[in-house]
């Protein structure tokens, strides 16, 4: 019994395959999606040129540390006179960047701060708490010297995954006071303009002008000074702007930003003074582009997820599905570009994309597989009915399903059970369903392993031929091997429903070979892959004619043709019914059957029937002396006898 397949999960085994696909992308694209922001930040809006050149960055660098008396801390001394030399020079405002969270010398760090408290202009100084990593007692002294004074917080966030800074640095509250950011607090100080939306902890920082460090020898998009220099410089040079103050040196306060990090850990880090330039430059331009939070990465991966699985249950071919997805992943990714470059929103761009690849693939997967599983059971089903090669091109779309057909050259092969009509009408059905299906089971088994088109089943008599849907060269030869392993089993059936006290008769077998016209013939409705012409009426004939000659087999010349002379003999010429012209025709011998002098005895009488030789009857009677129970020599003996002479019988009936 043949099963169809049935589908299980339906729905739900696509929402399943909607949660897992996106899960597994959230989790392959943690490492992935930052990296593709990094890339789409750089067609992010930039602040304009007016805006970077209002900062100026000043940098201790190794030789600004060679004219102190020691490298650590940075005499505040020399920072002292660089603030007084700013504010002479009419800065804007001065950030330092450089965290004051230990006194060193009493008078240096007394000079730094009375410049401080004494600038016309503002002044804001780096700040950090036991938060930032400080010792209790560093924080106590930056408490009581840099809280007291304009300040903010100097830490920049990294990543967890890949240590990069990328986003803006947050305000934070400690013992209910909001502590502003470093950059947050400059803007305010030097009574600039700037967009509240750029504090946004989440908002990407925008190194769209690039990052340059001053060893690069490239310039980069700030003005930027040796700090030992400064007191050397026009005043014009700093008027109006504002200064940060910081340090560029190999081990102090550098951090890896996503231009440069690709570099390797030691080239690919920037001074921190030149990241916060970035963030009050986007500050003072009013720019901002919100990264994605969490809960909106999760959405979205599960929206477009949805949406694929959705396109995936359309009823459309494979081809157009793949080009519905990539067009949804085009739509996709040119809303994300226009979000990017309008500095709205930084959406996820690798997850969502990942996870709608993953269901289609998931789902692609599972369609494939129940097509699969459904067309097995309907070649299977199908076979039952129609012959397997028909049904293979059928499915592989190489034979069309509509009336119409072609003239080719095939071989039929007609069987017939010889006496079941009347048995069948002495048998139960039960009985009679036993012994028949069993033995058209077996005898369609034979024709499809010997490579035969079935054509149909009628009652117990089965129809195939050779050389359609595809061609076969050997069609002759191998109908006449079918014809001897059908021969074969249906002697052993017999024999075997014999002991059961059943005689069923001899199953009689006819084959032609020539040109039919093979297609489908029918209507509209229901029709038959099957060929109409003389052909196929001249194999009938000769498996009736099996009846008259008391042969199982009989096949015409054009299939004897291509058969080796030792392996049939001649049997008569026939004029079959709706002939007029005698078609020679012969009997195909199995192994065992094959004699050479039995063989050489028969061919010699039978040449000398034909031929009208008088002494044929003698020729017959010697090779019946060699095997007395061969029909066809008894048959032609009884006919010369009887006064015929010749090879041709007529045959009027079937």
């Amino acid at each position: 019994m043949t099963t169809r397949p049935t589908r299980r999960g339906g729905w739900q085994l696509e929402i399943a395959a909607v949660l897992v696909a996106s899960l597994v992308a959230l989790v392959a694209a943690s490492r992935l999606d930052p990296l593709a922001g990094d890339i789409a930040v750089s067609f992010a809006p930039a602040p304009p040129p007016e805006t970077l050149s209002d900062i100026v960055v000043a940098v201790v660098t190794e030789d600004t540390l060679a004219t102190f008396p020691y490298r650590s801390p940075i005499d505040r001394e020399f920072l002292a006179e660089l603030v007084r030399r700013l504010d002479r020079a009419g800065a804007a405002a001065v950030g330092i960047d450089i965290l004051l969270d230990q006194p060193s010398l009493p008078h240096k760090d007394k000079a730094l701060f009375s410049a401080i408290d004494e600038a016309s202009l503002p002044i804001v100084l780096a700040y950090a708490t036991t938060a930032d990593g400080l010792t209790d007692r560093q924080a106590a002294f930056a408490a009581k010297n840099v809280a007291s004074r304009g300040h903010g917080l100097i830490a920049l966030p990294r990543d967890e995954i890949d240590g990069v800074v990328r986003h803006l640095p947050r305000e934070r509250t400690e013992h209910g006071e909001t502590i502003r950011t470093f950059t947050q607090a400059l803007t305010e100080a030097a009574r600039q303009p700037a967009d509240t939306r750029a504090g946004d902890t989440r908002s990407r920082i925008l190194y769209g002008n690039g990052v340059k460090t001053p060893n690069d020898g490239v310039p980069g998009p700030f003005t930027l000074y040796p700090a030992h220099l400064i007191p050397l410089l026009p005043d014009a040079w700093f008027a109006g702007k504002i200064v940060l103050i910081g340090t560029d040196l190999p081990t102090i306060d550098r951090h890896p930003t996503p231009m440069v990090a690709g570099q390797g850990s030691a080239a690919g880090t920037i001074p921190g003074v030149l990241i916060h330039a970035h963030i009050l430059a986007q500050r003072l331009a009013g720019l901002s582009l919100p990264a994605s939070p969490p809960w909106l990465r999760i959405a979205a991966t599960l929206a477009l997820a949805g949406l694929a699985a959705l396109a995936l249950s359309l009823p459309f071919p494979p081809r157009r599905l793949v080009l519905l997805l990539a067009l949804g992943l085009v739509a996709y990714f040119a809303l994300a570009a226009w979000l990017v470059a309008s500095g709205t929103w930084l959406p996820p761009l690798v997850a969502p994309p990942l996870a709608a690849l993953a269901t289609a693939g998931v789902l692609s997967w599972r369609r494939w597989q129940t097509e699969r599983s459904e067309r097995a059971f309907l070649r299977l089903a199908f076979s039952r009915y129609v012959s397997p090669p028909v049904v293979e091109r059928i499915a592989s779309g190489r034979l069309a399903l509509e009336l119409g057909g072609e003239k080719r050259k095939v071989t039929y092969l007609f069987t017939d059970l010889e006496g079941f009509t009347s048995l069948s009408e002495q048998l139960e059905p039960s009985a009679l369903t036993d012994i028949l299906n069993p033995y058209l089971d077996e005898m369609c088994r034979l024709m499809t392993e010997h490579g035969a088109t079935i054509d149909k089943i009628i009652g117990d008599a089965v129809v195939g031929f050779f050389g359609a849907p595809d061609e076969d060269p050997e069609q002759e030869a191998h109908a006449v091997a079918l014809a001897l392993a059908l021969d074969e089993f249906a002697q052993g059936y017999r024999m075997k429903v014999a002991g059961r006290g059943i005689h069923l008769g001899a199953t009689r077998i006819g084959l032609h070979a020539g040109e039919a016209v093979i297609g489908n013939f029918g209507g509209s409705r229901f029709f038959d892959y099957t060929g109409i012409g003389d052909t196929v009426n001249t194999a009938a004939r000769l498996e009736g004619a099996n009846r008259f000659l008391g042969t199982r087999i009989l096949m015409s010349e054009t299939v004897a043709a291509r058969c080796p002379a030792s392996e049939c003999r001649p049997a008569a010429d026939l004029v079959l019914k709706g002939r007029t012209t005698p078609l020679p025709c012969f009997e195909p011998l199995a192994l065992r059957r094959r004699d050479a002098a039995w063989q050489s005895a028969y061919r010699k009488a039978f040449a000398a029937m034909r031929a009208g030789e008088a002494e044929a009857a003698s020729l017959f009677e010697a090779s019946l002396r060699l095997r007395p129970d061969d029909p066809l020599a008894l048959l032609h003996l009884r006919r010369l006898q009887a006064g015929e002479t010749g090879a041709t019988l007529v045959l009027e009936g079937k």
